[in-house]
């Protein structure tokens, strides 16, 4: 097997979520780092470091579970209740975060400006907008209610009701931190083993060996007259 652990899958996964968690930390850290704004001050790389956030919280409840596709809210609200403190990662914050925030940098790079919640048959809830900040805090993730009227950005004034907080370097930290515990967790468990030995063989698909041709005949030595 790769890195050396041959025929020894809880050394391997840990090794590998250990150092997929390092290359995590270094996208992150490239993405929080200073970058002149054109106007005297200073940006970050916020939405790809949120993306960035999500994507490897997602894929470590895929190795966890031993599937990586089909993985939602639910399950990374799993995943994060046996991995990450609580109750900061509890299910309604996971649910958000990945509702109104995994999806949208998914598939548009941003977060829509007014997110509606609608977990109540379809009726809306909440609309959220969002607060994106560089720094550390403790939460990492919090959703405050907090009403108002966004006026600048839309082209018409609109209301919200509440307001996720999201604190990049804080939420890469504890997502580390989550991900050294899971494969700490590698190196003993055996049905957490094989689900990662599932996952793997996704990713990382056995090559079929072609049978040994079968020699027709009674005589099945080569070469005789």
């Amino acid at each position: 097997m790769h890195r050396g652990f041959a025929e020894d899958i809880g050394t391997f996964a840990n090794a590998f979520v250990t150092t997929r968690t390092a290359g995590f930390l270094k996208d992150m850290e490239i993405c929080l780092t200073h970058t002149p704004n054109g106007a005297g001050g200073v940006t970050h790389a916020y939405f790809p470091a949120l993306a960035t956030c999500c994507a490897f919280l997602e894929y470590m409840t895929g190795l966890a579970r031993g599937r990586l596709n089909g993985t939602g809210w639910r399950e990374v609200a799993a995943w994060a209740a046996r991995h990450l403190r609580q109750p900061d990662y509890s299910e309604a914050t996971i649910r958000v975060l990945m509702e109104a925030f995994r999806n949208s940098v998914a598939h548009r790079g941003i977060a829509t400006g007014i997110w509606r919640d609608r977990s109540d048959g379809g009726r809306e809830t909440r609309r959220i907008t969002w607060m994106l900040s560089e720094l550390g805090g403790t939460p990492a993730c919090q959703l405050i209610e907090e009403a108002g009227v966004l006026e600048r950005d839309p082209p018409w004034p609109c209301p919200y009701t509440h307001r996720m907080h999201i604190y990049l370097r804080s939420l890469a930290d504890e997502l580390a931190a989550g991900a050294r515990r899971y494969a700490d967790t590698l190196l003993a468990d055996a049905d957490v083993q094989q689900r990662f030995e599932n996952a793997m063989r996704t990713l990382y698909p056995r090559q079929r060996v072609a049978a040994e041709p079968r020699v027709r005949g009674g005589d099945k030595s080569r070469g005789q007259p």
